[in-house]
């Protein structure tokens, strides 16, 4: 999928992109997507395919999550969070 598949797919679901991990040597295909679901702590990570997983932060966590960090959190499958292209 190219970028614009995923962020049309993400914006479709209500959420808010972060970040998009390429594959340089397949002519910039996406392998993963970072996204927040907005007003919480929830964190999206999409793999090439669509599939979410997501990561809750507690409230008052003193954890900071930036886009340096995305790829190191403990992320679950949540299929709620799955992108469907058109």
């Amino acid at each position: 999928m190219r970028r614009t598949d995923f962020e049309n797919a993400i914006d479709a679901i209500g959420c808010e992109l972060l970040s998009i991990r390429y594959r340089y040597n397949t002519g910039g295909k996406v392998i993963s997507a970072f996204g927040q679901v907005p007003g919480t702590l929830t964190y999206i990570m999409w793999d090439e395919n669509g599939r979410a997983f997501a990561y809750a932060q507690n409230e008052g966590s003193e954890d900071c999550v930036s886009e340096f960090n995305l790829t190191s959190l403990p992320y679950e499958r949540d299929a709620k969070f799955d992108l469907k292209f058109e």
